[in-house]
């Protein structure tokens, strides 16, 4: 049951849409997203041919800032508190690629609220368009979490991707202590709870929390340079959930491992990213690709 003074998110905004004016994809802007994720990846930074470029997988969540902007407009008609918002889980299906040059436009509905224990889930299903041509979309799933805190529950180490199959790969990355403010330049996303100790302790957190996107992006590397030849396009499908929150300096470790194929072909397996502690940071991850 939801303490007294925390609010509910307001019903009625379930089906509401956002859409942005069109947004000029630019090369450069794809580079600096790259070089935020920490990417070594050469497709990322073609400098002589710019044109050529690769988008990084999670580069769409530039043109997000445009939609979150527009919610943050409803914020206090639908009894959303900003500051107290972290990402819950994420799923994108990528159908094509976004290039230098295109024109987005980005639409997003509000297709569920939901309590979940103390917290409100709000869920975002969001479509990146090129002359009406969907290129990627995403659930974006939202968590604002509640002004009691919850009963504490011991943590279970999962191992449960183990049993899907053998282990395909497992790469770690290393957190700087910029990553926050590097990505929040080259994502938009400037929420003060990613860059900002003191207001991050404000709202309950231990200090700083690095942007779930960011993490999600370090946990695409080692799908695709361990197990795609380094070839992103390949890549149609990945969900995950974040269950905990990373910090800056940490070294995050992620593990993959077989799940067999779809019956259209497409390779499937199931990921977990751990922190230093061995605690997962993401958990229930799928990832889906072509032979």
């Amino acid at each position: 049951m939801l303490d007294s003074e925390s609010p509910k998110l307001d019903r009625s905004f379930i089906g509401k849409e956002y859409r942005t004016s069109p947004k000029i994809a630019e090369a450069e802007e794809m580079m600096q997203y790259a070089r935020a994720t920490n990417e070594t990846n050469p497709r990322y930074y073609n400098i002589d041919s710019p044109e050529n470029l690769i988008s990084p997988l999670l580069y769409p969540v530039v043109f997000i800032p445009g939609i979150l902007s527009l919610l943050v407009d409803d914020a206090e008609d639908m009894n959303l508190d900003i500051l107290r918002v972290v990402h819950a889980e994420q799923e994108v299906w990528w159908s094509g690629r976004i290039r230098p040059g295109d024109q987005i436009i980005s639409t997003a509905s509000i297709v569920g609220i939901e309590q979940r224990g103390v917290n409100e889930m709000l869920d975002l299903h969001i479509k990146f368009t090129r002359e009406d041509v969907t290129l990627v979309e995403m659930d974006y799933r939202l968590m604002m979490r509640g002004m009691k805190k919850p009963e504490e529950k011991k943590s279970k180490s999962s191992r449960q991707t183990s049993a899907h199959g053998e282990k395909l790969a497992e790469r770690s990355i290393v957190v700087t202590d910029d990553q926050g403010l590097r990505y929040a330049e080259a994502s938009g996303d400037h929420n003060p709870i990613h860059v900002n100790d003191d207001i991050a302790r404000s709202v309950g957190l231990p200090g700083a929390i690095l942007h779930g996107l960011c993490t999600m992006a370090f946990t695409s590397q080692a799908i695709v340079e361990d197990l795609l030849d380094g070839d992103p396009t390949r890549l149609r499908y990945m969900k995950v959930r974040f269950s905990r929150p990373v910090f800056m300096g940490e070294t995050l470790t992620t593990e993959v491992y077989d799940a067999g194929f779809q019956e259209d072909g497409l390779h499937v397996v199931n990921f977990e990213t751990k922190n230093p502690s061995d605690q997962p940071v993401l958990t229930n991850g799928i990832a889906k690709f072509t032979r």
